[in-house]
């Protein structure tokens, strides 16, 4: 059974993912997403009966031997893996509380990890899978410093695997969009007068389809991002960490 995976594929550019994805490959027999929000997997359900929901909590380790027994069971062969689910926890750290950040923690780096190792092993050439990062893995976020900390994990891994996984004709890209209006976006717990360009989820969407079937190993939407990405990289972490921090306080 040819299938594509989609975490977090109940809302947000997960949704938006399982749409563009049910487009441009109508060939596959089903396209399973997962979430932990089952009223979501439900309503996502109902569009069409190819979709398979599967209603899993990322943060805990028994969802993988599960998520790992179902795909034996229906000898997939995992065509497409979009590792997008994410949380955020946008405070000073000593003021977040400690259950928040390390869920943040086991969902956006541990379970991205956990995911890729499951899944690779039911994938073959011409497979490819989709990380979900940020534009915030390129720099330490005061403020937003456990998700910018878990996004650069994905970022590192992505890149890793990307290269692991070439021998076997799969390839890994890693996605670092920047704002999107979705669950996760929290502006109004930043400065007010800092803003970055909104991006179009479906424009995201399809552009990281095409450049991962591509083969590319990363991809950043917008000019604007790009340059934000330059920027990182040619100054010190230290001095963007200052710089970025500041428009949380």
């Amino acid at each position: 059974m040819k299938i594509a995976i989609i975490t977090g594929g109940g809302s947000g550019l997960g949704a938006v993912y399982l749409s563009v994805i049910r487009q441009r490959h109508p060939e596959l027999d089903e396209y399973w997403i997962l979430d932990i929000q089952k009223e979501k997997l439900e309503a996502a359900a109902g569009q069409d009966a190819k979709i398979r929901p599967v209603a899993l909590n990322l943060a805990d380790p028994d969802a993988y031997p599960f998520l790992r027994s179902i795909l034996e069971e229906h000898h997939a062969d995992v065509r497409i893996l979009i590792n997008n689910a994410g949380v955020e926890t946008v405070s000073p750290f000593e003021d977040a509380p400690e259950s928040k950040l390390v869920n943040t923690v086991r969902v956006n780096a541990e379970a991205v990890m956990r995911i890729d190792k499951t899944c690779i092993p039911f994938m073959r050439k011409g497979s490819f899978i989709i990380h979900t990062a940020s534009i915030y893995a390129f720099s330490p976020i005061p403020g937003d410093a456990v998700y910018a900390a878990s996004k650069a994990f994905v970022r590192s891994l992505s890149l890793s695997l990307h290269e692991e996984l070439k021998q076997r004709g799969i390839n890994a890209m890693v996605l670092n969009p920047g704002g999107m209006k979705t669950a996760l976006d929290r502006s109004d717990l930043r400065k007010k007068g800092f803003s970055m360009p909104y991006l179009d989820m479906k424009k995201v969407a399809e552009g990281a389809l095409t450049q991962a079937e591509k083969g590319k190993a990363s991809y950043i939407p917008h000019v604007y991002y790009r340059f934000y990405s330059l920027f990182c990289k040619l100054l010190p972490a230290s001095l963007t960490a200052r710089i970025l921090g500041s428009k949380y306080r």
